[in-house]
């Protein structure tokens, strides 16, 4: 079954937490509408994963969202800077982060062993890998291959999109590890 919801592209609402004046409101939807872009730029230039743009732009709207309360009726310029310094700030700080908890092994490493005709050494790596990994972690790959995102993965599960995202790859960092160990080889069974 196809993922349902609006493209990576496209922009929602449903971000926006209402500071409860329906004028504040439409500033501040104007507001995310013209930061789109520069949260997809981030989430590719600092996180290199166009779906965390999503999570870039919830974080963001929901901060403009509270200084507009305590701001009220901020110029539409400097609420659009703001909206943009605080996706590019949390951008910085998920970068930092995941360069501190996973040095190598995402989602696209994992398609790129999958995706189109594979060398042979490339193939029997894929392979051991899928293998080894747990049910979870075979759902999910299976779940991104079919192009849902991690959201929509949590809700199937019932979990925190994080949790799951997190989850998958540490157990992919610790299979890769125990895969690639100078002087080890794999066991046959």
């Amino acid at each position: 079954m196809p993922p349902t919801g609006p493209s990576r592209e496209e922009l929602t609402w449903s971000w926006a937490h209402t500071t409860g004046h329906p004028a504040s409101d439409q500033k501040l939807e104007a507001a995310a509408k013209a930061a789109w872009s520069y949260s997809l730029l981030c989430a590719r230039t600092y996180l290199n994963d166009l779906d965390a743009a999503h999570e870039l732009m919830e974080y963001a709207v929901d901060n403009a969202s509270r200084y507009v309360t305590r701001h009220p009726d901020p110029p539409p310029d400097k609420l659009i800077a703001r909206v943009k310094s605080v996706i590019r700030r949390r951008a910085r700080q998920l970068s930092a982060k995941r360069s501190r908890e996973l040095s190598f092994g995402s989602m696209l490493d994992m398609e790129s062993l999958l995706a189109g005709e594979l060398e042979a050494e490339k193939s029997v790596f894929a392979n051991e890998l899928l293998s080894r990994m747990s049910t979870f972690s075979r759902a999910v790959v299976n779940w991104r291959w079919n192009g849902y995102t991690w959201r929509e993965i949590a809700g199937e599960l019932e979990m925190d999109h994080t949790a799951v995202r997190r989850a998958y790859l540490r157990e992919l960092e610790s299979l890769l590890q125990g895969l690639s160990r100078s002087g080890d080889s794999p066991k046959c069974d």
